[in-house]
């Protein structure tokens, strides 16, 4: 018989109820699941000084920038300027009254709306307080009482706080601390811990107080005082400033330190208790080392690694929720953090492989004592036994390396009954223990040892009246040994590797022994002499198989269930092995599709546990319903490793990348307990409002009404919906969203329903807000008729002016005549315009030039350029019209690209060109002609349908002159065009002058020279 928690199916082996062993208690052996806040939840960075739950269910954080309140969505700082302060402690008050103090300005009370400051301005002793506490005398009397930083203790003594009368026989130092025991010492004792002078008492009806002497306690700082009962008797705690954890009873003092080697740190601050089954109480420290736990003077460290934010816990205080579940909140450097003690059916049993890579091995097994014992294996951090309320981590000495990489810790039952355990390390080699030995020690193995080889899974069965035992192996498949001598098996793919990762015994009608086993060449079936693989012939999703139970149904029938890496679980009936088929019935969908071993407890509940959280399955008459955990359910880490199993007590076990995780059907308690919801904020135009009804005034832009499920438990699961009666047609669809807004909603009385529930579907009890819209002035009853009558008077209005109204018709037909009047002007003009313009070159054509000639604007002087394309006629002929039109093209770009935005460029007719430049300066024509001229005959023109480039010149006449009317336009084209007869006389391509006399007897002006220069 083969024990190991590697191999669930064969580790569960049935239980009765006689000798039966107690089963590890989780709570000593692991931790809860904390959940943490911080500065992405509304905290400031800051750190949080203390915390409390008031009577509502609302958490208070005292912090160093104010106060502020979580609402089971996000924490929000106060907005009262009151509580703007830098707050010590934040404290409830038996009636249920919230109290917070300051560390200059004095202390406030919450009166459920509104902040009520108190200092010295308004008669308090000090502005400096430390924190609260409370007594109760003899006659049932609360007392509360304040402690300060300078001016001893205080009390409120109806609605006035008033100095102590003891303080004249307390040290002139800070107060810390304040409790009442009972009994201890003396009835009704008063306990007071100082700053820097110890622990000071007195008893019922007197007014000194009383220096608590030895013990070391005269000049500690006394952090703080907690009172409780154990077993009937009455304990006083004491937590210090560097110089531990001490507790007192009527039989003497114990302490906890760092020097003594029984306690993380000495730096304590806070202590709360919680309840225990037995009626006792759980001690919680707060200390720089985490939050603490004592219990029956045994200690529990919980830390980062187990997953809180910060290691420097400030305060610590436990609230009973109204389900009865005991809730922790923890104050630190980074936050709050908190965790519900026994909300969660799911422990953390080990820590170990958080580091690495989690926990590949353990084993829950008796201890031979009535109780149990765990052991545990991580990649890179050894092996670990948990016996007796204490780990134990194996050394060199004891044959494994502390820093051992193990892939698995299995046990094998030898025929006298006592078991043999095997380490399997990363890199082949195998380690045993057999029952006389004192250390483990290798083994020699057949397979080699490379740095990927480790042992996955051993089996131990008799089969022909021989026993043997069984190897999978990762990288080379399976082995047997049998008398000594080892049996290599060959792949069913010779070609391929053997991955093997279980083997699990069947035994059929007829008694004989079969064997199945789960590798990466699918689900194989050992008949005695070979493996066959028979994933194809069963015809299963996937050939990868990585994880194998035999769960019978309940017809009796023998059913493997088989994990894939890819396509979750598929199920064979192997009651005929020789004849095995595969199951047709869908499971529902694991939450991921690599599936490690299934698991099944006696109730047949299955466990799959995958990648992506463990997903249980409960029988039904109809198949299974689906449940799947993960971490917000108080998983250590939501990836499992491929080691799982279910113990004796039908808890269920699992290794997972961020350590051992178990889940205990049996604390999984059902949710009734409907929780708080809670109107949070009114706002009207973002200004906050109070009182039962929402008094909406006219113009109001925008409502906001803010909502909170006090659940202190999962609260990202609460969901909520509301409906506007009265507006909404029906209530919106379920959400996470905390608030509704409203923009535009029209007068009236409206009520705004909102509904909730939390994680387990409690409904809570729906809340109302009233809302009252007031109308505008337009909106009033005395407006609408104010309207009917102006429409009254409007409807006689149009009937009075229907003759006015079929002249206005007339006039409008004539104003719409005349705009289509003007629309054909319009067009007129540009047709017009388009008559002003040359159609092959775009530019202005001659009718153009000649207009502008004839009838300028003004009386003013010009200059005229006449130009011609030389030999125009020849190139024409020779390369045809096409060529002569884009000669004629480029001629027009020339001109645009020479002259400036004020010249009048236009085609005068066939290849002739003219520029009007205005102004007085002649020699700005001749720049522009020489320009056009010199561009010209520098550009090689391309020949349409040739490859030859040709060259392509003009020759140009320049007049300059006055310009007035048609007389003057006729001299100033003649003289131009005088201009151009000598340039093309002088061997064209060149520009030639010849002005305008300025009176009828002056000479001519000199011409321009050739080709480059003017003369």
């Amino acid at each position: 018989m083969l024990l190991c928690l590697a191999v669930p199916a064969f580790a569960q082996a049935p239980a009765g109820a006689d000798g039966q062993p107690r089963p590890l208690d989780l709570m000593d052996l692991g931790a809860p699941a904390f959940t943490n806040f911080t500065d992405r939840d509304g905290l400031p960075d800051a750190g949080v000084m203390s915390t409390c739950v008031d009577r509502e269910g609302f958490v208070w954080g005292a912090t160093p920038v104010g106060v502020y309140r979580y609402d089971g969505h996000r924490w929000l700082a106060s907005d009262d300027p009151a509580v703007a302060h830098s707050a010590t402690h934040v404290f409830v008050d038996h009636a249920g009254t919230l109290w917070v103090a300051f560390r200059k300005a004095g202390l406030a009370r919450y009166d459920g709306v509104r902040w009520h400051p108190a200092s010295t301005e308004t008669g308090l002793p000090s502005n400096q307080i430390k924190r609260f506490a409370e007594t109760i005398d003899a006659s049932g009397a609360h007392t509360l009482w304040a402690l300060t930083w300078d001016r001893g203790l205080i009390r409120l003594a109806g609605d006035t706080w008033e100095l102590d009368p003891g303080n004249a026989s307390l040290p002139a130092d800070p107060l810390r601390s304040m409790t009442q025991t009972k009994e201890l010492g003396a009835p009704g004792r008063q306990w007071l811990g100082t700053n820097a002078r110890g622990l000071w008492y007195r008893d019922a009806g007197q007014t000194d107080w009383h220096r608590w002497e030895g013990h070391q306690l005269d000049a500690m700082q006394v952090e703080d005082l907690l009172a409780v009962m154990h077993d009937g008797r009455e304990e006083l705690w004491i937590s210090t400033y560097v110089n531990g954890l001490w507790r007192m009873r009527a039989d003497g003092m114990r302490r906890w330190s760092q020097q003594q080697g029984d306690f993380p740190s000495n730096v304590l601050y806070t202590l709360a208790s919680t309840a225990l089954a037995d009626g006792n109480r759980a001690i919680w420290v707060a200390s720089r080392a985490g939050l603490l736990r004592v219990q029956d003077d045994t200690l529990q460290v919980f830390n980062r690694r187990h997953g809180m934010h910060s290691e420097v816990i400030r305060s610590v205080s436990a609230w009973r929720s109204p389900d009865g579940l005991d809730v922790l909140w923890m104050a630190n450097d980074s936050g709050v953090s908190r965790t519900a003690l026994g909300a969660s059916p799911w422990a953390i049993a080990s820590l170990m492989g958080l580091d690495s890579l989690g926990v590949f091995g353990f084993l829950v097994e008796p201890d031979g004592r009535g109780g149990e014992r765990l052991w545990v294996s991580s990649a890179g951090e050894g092996l670990a036994l948990y016996e007796r309320g204490q780990w134990h981590h194996f050394t060199q000495a004891e044959g494994v390396p502390p820093d051992a990489n193990i892939g698995s810790v299995m046990a094998t039952t030898e025929a006298d009954g006592r078991k043999t355990y095997w380490v399997s390390l990363r890199g082949g080699a195998l380690l045993r223990r057999r029952p006389d030995d004192a250390r483990f020690v290798p083994i020699d193995t057949p397979w080699r040892q490379t740095i990927g080889e480790m042992v996955y899974d051993t089996l131990v069965r008799t089969y022909d009246g021989r026993r043997e035992q069984w190897f999978a192996t990762r990288e080379t498949g399976l082995y047997r040994l049998r008398d000594g001598i080892w049996t290599t098996f060959a792949p069913p793919d010779a070609n391929a590797p053997w991955r093997a990762m279980r083997v699990r015994e069947v035994i059929d009608g007829d008694g004989r022994s079969w064997l199945w086993a789960a590798t990466n060449q699918g689900l194989s079936r050992f008949d005695g002499q070979r493996w066959d693989p028979m994933a194809r012939t069963l015809g299963l999703p996937e050939t990868n198989a990585i994880g194998l139970t035999q769960i019978d149904d309940a017809q009796g029938r023998q059913i493997l269930w088989v994990g894939t890496s890819s396509a979750g679980v598929s199920r064979v009936d192997v009651t005929d092995p020789r004849h095995p088929r595969m199951l047709a019935d869908a499971l529902p969908a694991p939450p991921d599709p690599s599936v490690y071993n299934p698991a099944a407890d006696s109730a047949g509940r299955v466990y799959l546990c995958t990648n992506n959280g463990v997903q249980l399955l409960t029988p039904t008459a109809g198949g299974y319903t689906s449940r799947v955990f993960n971490r917000r359910d108080g998983m250590v880490h939501q990836e499992c490793n491929y080691v799982h199993m279910v113990d004796a007590h039908d808890r269920f076990w699992t290794g997972t990348l961020g350590g051992l995780a178990v889940y205990d059907p049996s604390r999984e308690v059902r949710d009734t307990q409907p929780k708080p919801l809670k109107i949070t904020s009114l706002q009207i135009d973002g200004r906050r409002v109070t009182g039962p009804v929402l008094d909406v005034p006219a113009g109001t832009r925008e409502i906001r009404v803010d909502y909170a499920l006090l659940s202190w438990y999962r609260e990202a699961d609460s969901r909520f919906r509301t409906q506007l009666v009265g507006y909404d047609a029906s209530p919106s669809q379920w959400s996470d969203q905390t608030t509704r807004t409203f923009n535009a909603l029209p007068p009236g009385r409206y009520q705004l329903r909102v509904e909730a529930h939390d994680h387990a579907n409690n409904a809570s009890t729906p809340v109302l807000v009233t809302i009252v819209m007031h109308a505008q002035w337009w909106q009033t009853l005395w407006f609408h008729l104010v309207i009917a009558l102006t429409i009254l008077l409007l409807v006689y209005a149009v009937v009075l002016l229907r003759t006015r109204h079929l002249r206005a018709q007339r006039a409008a037909l004539e104003a719409h005549i005349a705009t289509r009047t003007a629309e054909l002007n319009l067009a007129n003009a540009r047709l017009l315009e388009l008559s002003y313009l040359d159609a092959l070159t775009g530019l202005p054509n001659r009718r153009r030039l000649l207009e502008a000639l004839e009838h300028p604007a003004v009386p003013t002087m010009a200059t005229l350029i006449l130009m011609d394309v030389d030999h125009f006629k020849a190139y024409n002929d020779r390369f045809g019209h096409l060529a002569g039109d884009q000669a004629l093209r480029h001629v027009a770009d020339v001109l645009r690209q020479c002259a400036d935005s004020d010249v009048l460029m236009a085609r005068y007719g066939g290849e002739e060109f003219a520029c009007l430049v205005p102004g007085d300066d002649p020699a700005r024509g001749l720049v522009l002609a020489e320009c056009i001229r010199q561009t010209m005959a520098d550009c090689a023109l391309a020949v349409p349908g040739q490859t030859q480039l040709m060259h392509v010149t003009l020759s140009a006449g320049i007049a300059h002159g006055p310009l007035a009317g048609a007389e003057q336009a006729d001299r100033l084209l003649h003289h131009a065009d005088l201009a151009l007869y000598q340039a093309k006389r002088d061997g064209r391509n060149r520009v030639r002058r010849r002005d305008v006399p300025l009176a009828p007897a002056g000479g001519d002006v000199p011409d321009a020279g050739g080709p480059g220069g003017m003369s």
